[in-house]
This record gives structure tokens, C-alpha cells and sequence, in this order.
């Protein structure tokens, strides 16, 4: 969708869009010239034939993100390829609006690729201009931004493999150009997870002739709510949409957007169901016996529980229940509901058009769609007769376990007969040469791809005063374990540094949501946390009561819903509630995110499950001791950061406050002293309570002095007999430390 405007959507940012991604491609492809290095001759077959080999032949289905992996691919080019790859990112990113992707970031990744090379090339001003975007790309196009590169690598080898004349020709005809740009569309495996950056290429290059709607399900929609206004409509939705505007724009006058009012009204449904879903469905061992064979030979699935013979679709749950515990009176409760999600999950879940993939332990992993409703055959025996029918693939080359990323492997290892895999399906059924029966909606909630975690900034790092380098291995950290603890004694700046990684990673200034903080207390239970009952008043003035999803339930739904962007949850204080009481089976969530269970309240055939992009940040304060009550089990699903007063990065952290601001180094010197006295890293105190702008006035820090950190140490040392003030007030460490702290002089360089 697009901003409202005249002449090119978006109006002038539109416009900019348009103009930018034309010197591009109607100037560099031409002229062979970098359009960001002019001086470098970037748009060669040989340019392009070093990022064929290094990016699209060599795919990296590690879980790191795509600037990491893109950085190992790349390692060795010449600094062609790395410029003209800036360059193809830039076309990627370029028409996406700030609530898919800001422009700060925009920049950050175009200067990041660019250092790939030793060469001093800066984005070009009237580049940058335009990078406001207009189009709100969705999950998918953030998730498949590696198909979509590719696309675009494969796009600019066929241009420039054609004559001058012949590329200068295709560049000013949209239908020559659509055309070839299908013909490269396809990726490895025969997929079109580039569809995308095809459909807004498409515009970029010829705004007058093509729509910017990334999604094909809505040209479809649209062509069919006003097919009557051209006589029917063709196969052909790009020039059937062309047909359509311009008769909306010859009977009204203006421009037509197909997202504004009135045009959307008419042609767009007001809430968007899941119309197609993916399955994992097991047939490697029932009774001891693989049945896979037989399924694609045969052109089925089928769902075992001999013993219950035939259920029609729809029956209650009630009633599988007593089916159940009749047929299997040794099973726990439990046990049985979770047979019954899976029984419900084929007779009702599952519908004609979805996709499902099955495991062969011998030949592979193999993906169809359904094409009928269950059904009940005994002929072959009881192990086969709860029946789909499966219109299975058949790929010139069987895909195994290790062809798909991790993500998508880790799907195939879940115990249960039939799971829903919605998330993952698009990678399989791309690999099975499916690729073009994945709907858009499935693509909007893809996890496969990549998630946008951005490095660390040099406004981070002036924030913070804490090394760059430090802070990069803190959020990598936080990226790899997904769970993070910062420990350490009051005044060292958890909750600060915490809610600021949060922000960093997540920008809830661009995602409304993404951050969520909670605070532990004593009283603080897993019905606060996860999810439980609470009391309502009803409309007649009684009192009932409501199942309601706690802060952690809610940031999983979040991230769910986009996959693409992390959400953090900051849990300040962790370790003061009863963290087994509080997280309850979430520990094992915390460790194994693939897997789905169900929780203590939910509906017994509801499950739940951990995102991969959703992220824990604790705090903890060893002042209490607590520390080192946490258990084994939260110990290994958490990795731990000290913040000390005597270590890096803290140790230095007052000191260049204080050097930023041109304030003298005395607080510095003073906490430096009064932790020396203390001699215990885990009661010392952090330097936070002295980074007051107003520090150096002697009377401020006698206040901070007096109202904050001697409390705090009378009572940490209550029954000890020490005389805290004579101890460690400022007359005593002024008096250790000489005269130039007596004086409150400058002492540093």
C-alpha cells in the first residue's frame, strides 16, 4: 500500500523513489558506471558473475542474520561487486516506508556494506534524499530479503548480458521489462519467494504503467471487485489493473488508490483470514510400519488411532474424549488431549489447499497439498483408513533434512503425528518446487527469513559511554541465547542499559509494542506473568471472571504476528519473585522455541509457543545476595553479564561522563576510593548515583552524598558496628585521597 498523492504514488516521496531507482537502472546499467562511485565500473557481466558466485550459488542457511551472512559471501570480491551490491540493496530497500523500515536503518546497512571495501564510497546525496519510502512492505518482504537480493543479482546479469541497444530498448517498455524480469524470478528450487520485489520493481522502474502492490492476492481482488468496469477482465492481472485505473481515473478525474477510501472499500475484505496453513503429518512408523511410500504412491496422508475407528469431521470434543479414554484406558488425561488436538487438527484444521510435508527416513522430505476433505477407508486396514487425499510433489531431486535452514530443520523434530507448521511451510513447499502455491498470507507470517537486529551505532555508544565493541557483543549475545541477565550491585545502570538494548534492537518508536517492561516482586506469580484468571464485574453486578494473558503471553502474540522484527520483554528485578513458580513450563520454552505446549489455563487443545524473536532481558542486584539462589535451570536458559564498579565497561563509565560534560573528576575519584574501602564487588557502589549534571557543586554531591548512597550502605552494613558516616562519608575519603580532593580540584588530564 502507498501514501495518498498526485501524479506517482506517494506524491514527491514517491517521486524521489522513482527518479532514484531510474538513475540506476536506466543510467548505470547503461553506461556500465557505479551510480554511487562513478568512477567505478561496477555494472559489468563480470561485476555481476562475482556475486552470482559468492552470493547466489552459495547460500548460507546458518541462522545468522543477512548482514552477517552477507559479509562471509561476500569476503574476497573486488570492490565492484561490493559497490554494486550496495547498490542492488538500495533498490531492495529503497520504496519502504518507515513503519516496514526506517531510513536510519536504510542507511546503516548500504554504509555497512560499503565498508566491505577499502574504498571511500558514501551514499550520494540526492540517493539519500529518497530513501524516505512509500510502501508498506509487510513481514514478507523483510523475511525473504535474501530472495529478493538474489532476484535482483539475476535481474541485473540478464540485462547486462543483453546487446546495448537491446537493454536501452527493454529499459523504456514495461511489458519487455515485466517479461524479463519473470523469466529470472525463480530461485533455487524453483520458488518465487522474490514475488515482492518483483511486483514493486515492477512500479519503481514504471510507475505510470504498474501498481505499487506487492501483494498478488490484492491485484486479484482488485481486478475482481471492478472487472465489470472492462468488460470482464484477462489472465492477466498487471494489465487488467492498468485497464482498471485508467477508467477510474477517466470517470473521476484523479488518481486512483486502491488503499484509500472509496477504492478500498470495495474491493477489500474488512478482516483477513488465514486461508491456507501447513502441516508436518508422520507415517514413518505407525505400528512399526513406514507408510510414506504408500502415501506417494497413492496420493494420500493418513492419521492412525486404529482403535477408534471412524470419527466424522466435526464431532465434539466431549465425545473423542470418551472415545478415548475408552480405547486407551492406561493414558493419562493429558495424554489424551493432546491425541485429540491431533485428531481435531486433521478432521477440522486441515482444509483442501493447505500444504503438508511428511519425513521418509530413507528417501527424504516430501511436501503436497490436500486435495479433498478426511475421509474413512478400511479397505487397506484400520493403520490407513483415516484418509486426505495429497496431490504430492514430485522434484526432479528429493529434498533432505540438511537442504533447509536451521529454523525449518528443527520444525521436523517435534514428537507429535500432526503439527502445524504455518510458519516454516513456504520453505519446504519452495523446495518441492511448490513455491507458487504459497498464499500471501502465509508469506506474511514466514519465520524463516531474516530478522532485522541492527548493530550497534555510535548514538548507542554516546548514550551509554560503554565501548562499541562491548555493546556489539552484548546485543549478539542477546541475538544468539535470545535470554539475557545483567548482574550487579545497585548504581551500575541495569534497568538504564537494559531498556536502552531493548530500544536499540527492537526501535519501539517504529514498532509500537516491541518493548514491554515488567517488574519482579515477591508477590509476583505465574498468573501475573503468563496468564490467569482475573475478576470482572458483569453487566447485572456480579462478579465473575476472565482468562487473561499476562505481559510475556502478549509480547509472544506480538512477535508472532511479525516475525521479522524482535520484540524484547525487560524483566527488571528478576531474581526477587519465585522464578520456578513464576515461569512455570515457560522453562522449558525458554530452551526449546520450536516446540509448542500447552499452558495451565489455556483451552486443552491450545498451544503456545516462545518466537524466535522475542527476546528476555533480566536484571538482577547482588546487593541482596539473591544472586546465588537462581537455579541450575534458569542459569543454563539465561547467559549472564557482570556489571562491576571495578571492571569494564563500568569502571571507566563516570569518568567519561564527566570528560563529555568538561566537570572536573572528583566524583570519580571519590566513588573510586569509597569502593576501594568497601572491598566487596558485589556491595560496592555504582557510578549512576553521581552522574548528576550537577555533581561538581559541592553542596548537589553532599546531597547524593547524604540522601542516597550512606543509606544504602548503613544498611547494608546494619549490625556490623561500624560508624558508616565517619567511615565512608566524603570528609573521610577526601582525607584519604589528599589535598586536591579536599579542594574539589581538577585532577584529570
Amino acid at each position: 500500500m502507498v501514501a495518498n498523492g498526485s501524479g506517482v504514488h506517494g506524491g514527491a516521496a514517491g517521486t524521489r523513489c522513482v527518479e532514484a531507482a531510474g538513475a540506476i537502472l536506466r543510467g548505470s546499467a547503461v553506461t556500465g558506471r557505479s551510480a554511487f562511485a562513478p568512477e567505478l565500473e561496477s555494472w559489468t557481466p563480470e561485476v555481476v558473475e562475482e556475486l552470482v558466485r559468492g552470493f547466489v550459488e552459495q547460500p548460507d542457511t546458518s541462522s545468522d542474520d543477512f548482514l552477517t551472512k552477507l559479509r562471509k559471501q561476500l569476503r574476497g570480491v573486488s570492490a565492484e561487486a561490493v559497490v554494486l551490491a550496495a547498490e542492488l540493496l538500495y533498490l531492495n530497500m529503497l520504496p519502504l516506508a518507515g513503519a516496514t523500515i526506517g531510513v536510519g536503518r536504510k542507511r546503516e546497512i548500504i554504509a555497512e556494506v560499503l565498508s566491505l571495501q577499502d574504498r571511500d564510497v558514501e551514499l550520494p546525496e540526492r540517493f539519500d534524499a529518497a530513501m524516505e519510502g512509500v510502501v508498506l512492505g509487510g513481514t514478507a518482504f523483510l523475511n525473504l530479503r535474501w530472495a529478493q537480493f538474489a532476484f535482483l543479482i539475476r535481474l541485473a546479469g540478464a540485462l547486462l548480458d543483453m546487446e546495448p541497444r537491446e537493454r536501452e530498448v527493454l529499459l523504456f517498455d514495461p511489458w519487455a521489462f515485466r517479461e524479463a524480469a519473470r523469466q529470472v524470478m525463480p530461485d533455487r528450487g524453483g520458488g518465487e519467494r522474490a514475488r515482492a520485489q518483483y511486483h514493486l520493481l515492477l512500479w519503481l522502474v514504471f510507475p505510470e504503467t504498474f501498481e505499487a502492490i506487492t501483494n498478488l492476492d490484492h491485484k486479484r481482488q482488485i481486478v475482481a471487485a471492478f472487472a465489470d468496469r472492462i468488460g470482464g477482465g484477462s489472465a492477466d492481472e498487471d494489465r487488467d489493473l492498468a485497464a482498471v485505473r485508467a477508467e477510474l481515473q477517466q470517470a473521476g478525474g484523479a488518481r486512483v488508490d486502491f488503499y484509500a477510501e472509496p477504492w478500498a472499500g470495495l474491493w477489500r475484505p474488512a478482516e483477513t483470514e488465514v486461508t491456507q496453513r501447513g502441516w508436518l503429518v508422520r507415517g514413518a512408523n505407525v505400528g512399526g510400519v513406514n507408510l510414506v511410500p504408500e502415501w506417494l504412491e497413492r496420493g494420500f496422508c493418513s492419521l492412525s488411532y486404529r482403535e477408534l475407528g471412524e470419527i466424522a469431521p466435526g464431532t465434539p470434543h466431549e465425545e473423542i474424549d470418551r472415545l478415548l479414554a475408552g480405547a486407551y484406558p492406561d493414558a493419562t488425561a493429558n495424554s489424551n488431549i493432546q491425541q485429540r488436538s491431533q485428531i481435531t487438527a486433521f478432521l477440522d484444521r486441515m482444509s483442501p489447499g493447505d500444504l503438508v510435508v511428511t519425513v521418509d527416513p530413507d528417501h527424504g522430505v516430501h511436501v503436497g497439498t490436500v486435495s479433498s476433505d478426511p475421509y474413512y477407508d478400511a479397505a487397506d486396514g484400520r493403520d490407513r483408513a483415516r484418509r486426505r487425499d495429497v496431490a504430492w510433489a514430485r522434484p526432479t531431486s528429493t529434498p533432505h533434512r540438511h537442504d533447509f535452514s536451521e529454523k525449518t530443520q528443527n520444525t521436523l523434530g517435534s514428537v507429535r503425528t500432526v503439527s502445524e507448521i504455518t510458519r516454516y511451510v513456504a520453505e519446504f513447499a519452495e523446495a518441492a518446487g511448490l513455491g507458487g502455491q504459497v498464499t500471501e498470507d502465509v508469506l506474511a507470517v514466514d519465520a524463516t527469513g531474516e530478522m532485522q537486529v541492527r548493530p550497534v551505532t555510535e548514538e548507542l555508544v554516546d548514550k551509554l559511554h560503554f565501548p562499541k565493541k562491548w555493546l556489539q557483543e552484548t546485543v549478539e549475545l542477546l541475538q544468539h541465547k535470545k535470554q539475557l541477565i545483567l548482574f550487579g550491585p545497585p548504581g551500575t545502570g541495569k534497568t538504564y542499559l537494559a531498556r536502552a538494548i531493548a530500544d536499540h534492537v527492537a526501535d519501539p518508536a517504529a514498532n509500537p509494542g516491541a518493548v514491554s517492561l515488567v517488574q519482579f516482586h515477591p508477590s509476583y506469580s505465574y498468573e501475573d506473568f503468563v496468564q490467569g484468571f482475573r475478576p470482572r464485574q458483569k453487566r447485572d453486578g456480579t462478579m465473575g471472571f476472565d482468562l487473561v494473558d499476562g505481559p510475556v503471553a502478549r509480547m509472544a502474540d506480538r512477535a508472532r504476528r511479525n516475525p521479522s522484527q524482535p520484540h524484547v520483554l525487560v524483566i527488571d528485578e528478576i531474581n526477587r519473585a519465585n522464578l520456578p513458580k513464576v515461569f512455570g513450563e515457560l522453562y522449558f520454552l525458554l530452551e526449546y522455541r520450536q516446540e509448542e505446549i500447552t499452558l495451565q489455563y489455556a483451552k486443552e487443545d491450545e498451544t503456545f509457543s516462545l518466537p524466535e524473536n522475542l527476546f528476555v532481558i533480566g536484571t538482577m542486584n547482588t546487593v541482596d545476595r539473591s544472586v546465588a539462589l537462581v537455579d541450575a535451570a534458569m542459569r543454563r536458559r539465561f547467559a549472564f553479564l557482570r556489571l562491576a564498579p571495578d571492571q569494564p565497561p563500568v569502571d571507566g563509565l563516570l569518568k567519561s561522563w564527566l570528560r563529555k560534560r568538561e566537570l572536573p573528576d572528583d566524583a570519580d575519584r571519590l566513588l573510586r576510593e569509597l569502593n576501594r574501602l568497601i572491598g566487596d564487588p558485589d556491595q560496592a557502589i555504582g557510578p549512576s548515583y553521581l552522574m548528576n549534571p550537577d555533581v561538581a557543586d559541592p553542596a548537589v554531591l553532599e546531597r547524593i552524598w547524604q540522601t542516597e548512597i550512606l543509606p544504602l550502605l548503613e544498611d547494608q552494613n546494619y549490625g556490623r558496628g561500624i560508624e558508616v558516616a565517619e567511615v565512608y562519608g566524603l570528609a573521610a575519603l577526601r582525607s584519604a585521597l589528599g589535598p586536591a580532593a579536599a579542594s574539589g580540584a581538577d585532577t584529570s588530564e
